[in-house]
């Protein structure tokens, strides 16, 4: 099988490590290269050499929205992909926010895989 995500960066926030592991190992067995980190603020180091972001939307201090507002900011802003498992307490909130894509967990690696293609592709379409 061809690795979907060979070239794309993807920086990964999550705040609980055995799923941001688990992620990391499988966004690179789908050949991309991974920053993973566990907080929105630590994200925010690595956003500049990436081609996308994939973050929990619950974390702890700033959230995936404020992540989003950084992210937009920068000179060169990247897609951000939101992942939430509380999607019902926050659809106001996630609605609002021009995210790239809003998942529910659980979600699928390979799925996310397309989806991180997807967004990709049609963000640098844009450019």
């Amino acid at each position: 099988m061809a690795e979907l995500l060979t070239g794309i960066r993807v920086v990964y926030v999550e705040d609980d490590d055995d799923t941001r592991e688990v992620w990391e190992q499988s966004l690179s067995e789908q050949g991309a290269t991974v920053t993973s980190v566990s907080s929105a603020r630590a994200a925010l180091d690595a956003v500049a050499d990436a081609d996308i972001v994939v973050t929990d939307f619950l974390l702890p201090s700033e959230d995936g929205v404020w992540l989003l507002e950084q992210v937009n900011q920068q000179p060169r802003p990247v897609p951000v992909i939101a992942v939430s498992g509380f999607a019902e307490a926050h659809i106001p909130r996630l609605a609002r926010a021009p995210f790239a894509r809003i998942l529910l967990k659980p979600v699928d690696s390979l799925e996310v895989a397309h989806i991180i293609l997807d967004v990709v592709r049609g963000a640098s379409d844009q450019h």
